[in-house]
């Protein structure tokens, strides 16, 4: 549930920048946002800045180019599935809002292009974040039988993410073929009612458990979670990319 949360923001503001400054032809760009030549010298520190600069504004949202605000964000439905040795099973969470995401900072962006293939790897850190809405919850906890649903809530601290974004550029298109992001977590809290389905004691024992060894819970959940996130990602990125022009979106001088 937690490592979901920090992460569709991230992706959904990747999108809305991009498409953003793709839309030169349609909408004429705010004098807030920049463009980034990629001849330039400066093309990577240029993007780290255009993006920290504009985030004010994707944040608030911006309804002409049909972006919903950030801050805090909705997510009406989630669905994932585990296989790890601590857990395995089935979470679903409804109407989730998520909040935090306005003292987003962009660390570092460092863009390769490589005869035919774009890629970028950008890296943000957001101090907290907050997650609460409501769950299904279908799985195995180590000797624990989860099966119950209700509201929860996940706070988290030292938050950093590095997204993997690649794919060819064919015809002044870029073909987003992986998005990956990768998240890692000084610290994390959760709290849910009904783990267990009427039985509160287990619920704190398990919540105990979970919030104590949450580390090794992590390393063991992320790849599959990560996997989600690309087979549903990927295409909603590469949707919106395919039908911008590449040279529009990352001119030349």
């Amino acid at each position: 549930m937690s490592l979901r949360s920090f992460s569709l923001v991230f992706t959904v503001a990747a999108v809305y920048f991009f498409v953003f400054v793709a839309g030169q032809e349609q909408l004429k760009l705010p004098a807030e946002i920049k463009t980034c030549k990629r001849d330039a010298d400066d093309f990577s520190s240029c993007l780290r800045l255009a993006l920290q600069e504009s985030w004010p504004l994707f944040v608030k949202g911006i309804p002409e180019f049909g972006m919903p605000q950030l801050d805090p964000f909705y997510d009406k439905y989630g669905e994932f599935e585990f296989g790890s040795n601590e857990f395995h099973g089935k979470i679903i969470t409804k109407d989730i809002y998520y909040y935090g995401f306005k003292n987003m900072k962009f660390l570092a962006v460092r863009p390769e292009y490589t005869g035919d293939r774009f890629k970028l790897e950008v890296d943000i850190e957001m101090p907290k974040g907050l997650a609460e809405g409501n769950f299904i919850v279908n799985a195995n906890l180590i000797n624990f039988k989860l099966n119950g649903e209700g509201p929860f809530n996940v706070s988290a601290e030292d938050i950093k993410v590095t997204w993997f974004i690649n794919g060819p550029v064919k015809n002044d298109r870029w073909i987003i073929e992986e998005y990956r992001p990768r998240p890692t977590i000084r610290k994390l809290k959760v709290w849910a009612e009904n783990l267990f389905n009427g039985n509160p004691e287990l619920t704190q024992i398990a919540l105990s458990f979970m919030n104590e060894f949450w580390p090794t819970l992590y390393r063991g959940m992320i790849p599959f979670v990560e996997e989600v996130w690309s087979k549903k990602y990927s295409p909603i990125l590469n949707n919106f990319f395919s039908k911008l022009s590449f040279n529009e979106v990352f001119p030349t001088s």
